[in-house]
C-alpha cells in the first residue's frame, strides 16, 4: 500500500468527519469526495466500503437521495463481499435514511430492522441503540404506538448501559411524544420531566428549553396553568439566554396564547409586544400577532387601539395574499367601525365582546397555517410549538386531528435529524 496515499486519505476523511460533526455537510461531503477518490485508488475494498458510506451520509444530509441510495447501495454489496456484518448493519441504516427521507416509512421500518438483525453482538451497543431509537421513531410515524414504545425502550436500556445520558435523554423525548400522542398525558410527563434532568446535565440548553416547552403545554393541557407558566418563564430564559431570536418571538407568543386564555390580558399584550419585537419570520407571523393584540384590545376595551392594530393584521394579511384571514379580518374591523359612534355607550361592550366570550386562543386554521410557513423557512422549533397549538384548539372543538398529529410528528422528526447532525 502507498503510504503517502492511505495518509493523503486518511486527512481527507479526518477533516470530513470533522466538518459533519459541525454540521457543515456541504464541505464534509467534498472531503468525502476526496477521500473516497483516494480510496479506489489504494484498491483496498474495507477502505473504498468505508470511504463510499461516509460520502452517502454526507449527501443524505445534503438531501443528495439518489446519490445517497447509489453510495450506500454500492457499499452494502462491498460490505457482504466481505462479509462485514458491522458494514452491513450501517449501510442498510443509511438506506433506511434515505427511505425515511422519501417519506417511505414501511421499507425504513425494514431496512431499520435488518440493520438491528446484522448488527454484531460484539460491536458497541451504544451504536445500537441508535438504530433502536430510529426504528422507535418510524413506528411513530406509521402510529404504531406499541412497536414506537418496544424499540425506544430497549433504546433507552440500551443508552443507561453504555452511560449514554445524551442518547437517554432524546430516547425519553421521543418516549415522551409517544405516549403523548397515546393521550397518556401521565407518563408522557414523566418522560419529558427526565429528558429534562438528562439535557441539564449535558449542558444542552437548546433540547432543554424544547423539553421545557413540551412541559408547558402539557400542564397548559391539563389547566395547570402555574405549572406551565413555570416551564414556559424557563424555556423564554434558555433562548434569551441562547440569543436564539425567532425562539424567543415563538415562546413569547405562545405565552400571550397562555394568558390570553386566562384572561390575564395585560400580561398577554405585553408578551406579544415582545414576540414582535423579536419576530423575524414572514409577513403572516406579524398578521396573526397583530390580530391578536387586536382581540386582547378588545377584551381591555382599548377599541381605538383595537382599530389600528385590525389595520396592521389586514395590512400584512393583504402583503402575505390569505384570502380568508383578509376576508376575516375586514369583518371584524368593518363590526368594530360600524359601532364607534357609540363608544362611550355601556352596551357596546355587548355588541361587540360578545364574539370573543370562547376561547380567545388563534383559530385552529391561522396555527396551522403558520406552522405550516415556519417548516418551509426552516423555523421547525417555532413551527412545532404553533402546530401544538393547533392540535389543542382541534382537541377543544373536536376536530379531526390526525393531519395536525402527523404534522408534529414530522417537524419532531426533522428537529431529532438536525440535533444528531
Amino acid at each position: 500500500m502507498d503510504q503517502s496515499s492511505y495518509l493523503w486519505w486518511q486527512g481527507c476523511l479526518e477533516k470530513g468527519l470533522k466538518f459533519l460533526a459541525a454540521g457543515d455537510f456541504v464541505q464534509a461531503e467534498e472531503y468525502f469526495r476526496l477521500s473516497f477518490a483516494e480510496a479506489e485508488k489504494l484498491g483496498v475494498e474495507v477502505i473504498l466500503a468505508f470511504s463510499i458510506r461516509l460520502l452517502a451520509t454526507a449527501q443524505l444530509c445534503n438531501h443528495k437521495l439518489d446519490e445517497a441510495e447509489a453510495g450506500f447501495k454500492k457499499a452494502l454489496s462491498l460490505c457482504m463481499q466481505l462479509n462485514n456484518n458491522k458494514g452491513i448493519a450501517e449501510a442498510k441504516a443509511g438506506l433506511a435514511g434515505v427511505a425515511l427521507a422519501r417519506g417511505q416509512y414501511s421499507e425504513a421500518e425494514s431496512l431499520y430492522k435488518q440493520a438491528i438483525y446484522f448488527y454484531p453482538k460484539n460491536a458497541s451497543s451504544m451504536r445500537l441503540a441508535v438504530l433502536y431509537s430510529d426504528l422507535g421513531q418510524v413506528y411513530a410515524r406509521l402510529r404504531q404506538w406499541t412497536k414506537a414504545e418496544k424499540a425506544l425502550l430497549q433504546a433507552d436500556a440500551l443508552c443507561r448501559q453504555n452511560c449514554y445520558s445524551q442518547g437517554e435523554a432524546e430516547v425519553n423525548n421521543t418516549l415522551g411524544e409517544v405516549y403523548y400522542f397515546q393521550g397518556k398525558n401521565k407518563t408522557a410527563l414523566q418522560k419529558f420531566k427526565r429528558a429534562g434532568i438528562l439535557f441539564n446535565q449535558n449542558k444542552d440548553e437548546v433540547s432543554l428549553a424544547n423539553t421545557q416547552q413540551y412541559l408547558a403545554f402539557l400542564y397548559l393541557e391539563n389547566n395547570k396553568i402555574e405549572e406551565a407558566l413555570f416551564y414556559q418563564y424557563r424555556a423564554i430564559c434558555l433562548y434569551l439566554k441562547l440569543n436564539l431570536k425567532q425562539e424567543i418571538s415563538e415562546s413569547y407568543y405562545f405565552l400571550s396564547n397562555i394568558l390570553q386564555y386566562y384572561r390575564l390580558y395585560d400580561e398577554a399584550q405585553a408578551s406579544l409586544n415582545i414576540s414582535l419585537k423579536y419576530y423575524q419570520g414572514l409577513e403572516f407571523g406579524l398578521a396573526i400577532r397583530y390580530h391578536g393584540l387586536a382581540v386582547i384590545a378588545l377584551m381591555k376595551k382599548e377599541y381605538e387601539q383595537a382599530k389600528d392594530y385590525y389595520l396592521q393584521a389586514l395590512k400584512f394579511f393583504q402583503f402575505y395574499g390569505c384570502g380568508p384571514k383578509i376576508g376575516e379580518i375586514s369583518e371584524e374591523l368593518t363590526f368594530l367601525l360600524k359601532y364607534e359612534n357609540v363608544l362611550n355607550k355601556s352596551n357596546f361592550y355587548k355588541l361587540i365582546g360578545g364574539r370573543y366570550d370562547e376561547d380567545s386562543l388563534p383559530q385552529y386554521e391561522v396555527m396551522l397555517y403558520l406552522a405550516n410557513s415556519l417548516v418551509i423557512k426552516g423555523k421547525y422549533l417555532a413551527a412545532l410549538h404553533c402546530s401544538w397549538r393547533a392540535l389543542a384548539i382541534a382537541k377543544a372543538m373536536n376536530y379531526e386531528t390526525e393531519e395536525t398529529e402527523l404534522m408534529i410528528q414530522n417537524i419532531s422528526e426533522r428537529i431529532r435529524n438536525i440535533k444528531k447532525q
